[in-house]
């Protein structure tokens, strides 16, 4: 955990692997912000430490990442605001004031995020771009819709392309490859593992399953 403010040198011999994370000030004043919490001017490290819970989140981002960054774009989102709610507290002391958790999102609010996800289906949403047409920063609104609705964003995105690859397959004749590129899935190969993930069997065998029936 480095302050760039220092100016700091490192020297690495030898091969490495390294997944590094920049977390702006700004980033932390609005965090703590949000959460009725005293700025955090600095993050402190203790070397001899090693932290789980960071390296449980950076395989599962690198996982995301490798399958399609594009799809999966809100769940990315996701784990960079776990990420910056770990380092303000485990390593810049921060502790929320119990009464700013507060409750979930306004009616017209709920309504305008789930809006703009149908209607985006296939494009690089952000939970920031949802999150600035309801009013709200991103780690605002991911914890709001959560309480509103009882998943996370990339869930709910995720379930409407399920449903939307089932409508077309069911009122249309459109191979897999383009359903997977219509309803934001990138490729088909993660069509196929997100939808039989979810549904239990492949968009194939249920596209077949139905047809017969």
């Amino acid at each position: 955990m480095i302050n760039l403010m220092d100016n700091p040198q490192c020297e690495f011999k030898g091969p490495f692997d390294a997944v590094q994370y920049y977390v702006p000030q700004t980033a932390l004043d609005e965090f703590a912000r949000e959460h009725g919490a005293k700025p955090v001017s600095t993050l402190k490290w203790s070397r001899d430490q090693r932290d789980p819970f960071l390296s449980t989140l950076s395989s599962v981002l690198l996982s995301a990442v490798e399958q399609d960054p594009t799809s999966n774009q809100l769940f990315v989102d996701q784990i960079g605001l776990s990420v910056l709610a770990h380092f303000a507290q485990t390593y810049g002391g921060m502790r929320p004031q119990e009464k700013a958790a507060g409750g979930g999102l306004a009616p017209w609010q709920e309504r305008r995020a789930k809006e703009i996800m149908r209607a985006r289906l296939a494009s690089n949403l952000t939970i920031a771009d949802v999150a600035a047409e309801c009013k709200l920063t991103p780690s605002h609104f991911a914890r709001s819709f959560r309480r509103s609705t009882g998943v996370a964003p990339h869930e709910f995105l995720s379930q409407l392309r399920i449903d939307e690859a089932k409508r077309l397959m069911l009122c249309t004749k459109l191979p897999l490859a383009d359903i997977a590129l219509i309803c934001g899935f990138g490729d088909q190969s993660y069509f196929t593992r997100v939808f039989s993930r979810n549904v239990g069997a492949s968009p194939g065998a249920w596209r077949r399953a139905r047809s017969e029936g």
